[in-house]
């Protein structure tokens, strides 16, 4: 069976080529996406409420809105803002938050440390004659993070 090998003073590890078994000695440990969860509360189209900015949407638009909560319970920081939640269209399209502003609390950009949560709403300006099909996070890219020690 072929093999990769790592060689580091005082570390081995060696991982089949084909990904099918791994053996590993040392002090290795297997590291899982951080714990950062997104939760839609409320999804409004057209959006209802008053809109503080901008006063009138532009031709041939309409005013959206989406109340959402970001949970990060992981061991990381976790960067949020209005602009990464977005609303995609059914061909594809995305649309980013934060196009606009409505009269509820918004979510604001933001360092949420381990253990923190984010909740407020995000709105969105779309071509009026869209159908949507997905609210999405586009969270930043996680660290992925292993302790090596050396057999001293």
């Amino acid at each position: 069976m072929a093999s990769a090998a790592l060689a580091l003073p005082g570390i081995t590890n060696s991982v089949s080529a084909q990904g099918a078994t791994a053996e590993a000695q040392g002090p290795y440990e297997q590291v899982d996406a951080p714990a950062w969860a997104f939760v839609l509360h409320e999804f409004q189209d057209p959006y209802p409420g008053e809109i503080q900015a901008p006063a009138e949407p532009p031709a041939g638009t309409r005013y959206i809105a989406s109340e959402v909560e970001i949970i990060n319970d992981s061991d990381q920081a976790l960067s949020v803002t209005p602009l990464d939640v977005r609303v995609r269209d059914e061909a594809g399209v995305e649309y980013r938050g934060g196009s606009a502003l409505g009269q509820e609390p918004t979510i604001n950009p933001r360092s949420l440390n381990p253990g923190e949560l984010s909740r407020g709403w995000v709105w969105f300006i779309v071509p009026a004659d869209i159908g949507l099909a997905e609210v999405v996070y586009v969270a930043p890219s996680p660290q992925f993070r292993v302790t090596l020690s050396s057999d001293s």
